[in-house]
């Protein structure tokens, strides 16, 4: 009975040698590990669906970035780096409020202007 250790690396090679060329003769390859033929025959209409299943797909740039920059750190880092990453309404919502605050501190600093120019000068 092989170890599992043993299946490991068989089927490693078996579907390294079907990745290579799909017409490969796998039978040098089980020999090579002394499995029975039944055994592995089990597995290779699973190992040629999965080929033919599985495509490999290349990551947008944008998002290697940013996995780069979640994995090692950025260490320019600021506030618009950090607001630029949240979700749009986010934003919005950041940008309403960064707006209505400016407003109100441009109001208060409007009405206190006014109340100083209204006091009334001392007479002489």
């Amino acid at each position: 009975m092989a170890t599992e250790y043993h299946l490991d690396n068989l089927f490693a090679a078996v579907t390294d040698a079907l990745l290579a060329d799909p017409n490969a003769d796998l039978d040098t390859i089980i020999a090579q590990y002394a499995v029975p033929r039944a055994n592995v025959d089990s597995l290779l209409g699973v190992i040629r669906r999965l080929h033919l299943t599985l495509v490999g797909a290349q990551p947008s740039r944008r998002f290697v970035r940013r996995l780069k920059n979640d994995l090692m750190g950025d260490a320019q880092r600021g506030v618009m780096t950090r607001i630029r990453y949240l979700p749009a309404r986010v934003q919005i919502a950041a940008g309403i409020a960064l707006v209505a605050g400016f407003m109100l501190l441009t109001r208060r600093h409007l009405l206190d202007d006014v109340k100083h120019d209204k006091k009334e000068a001392p007479a002489v």
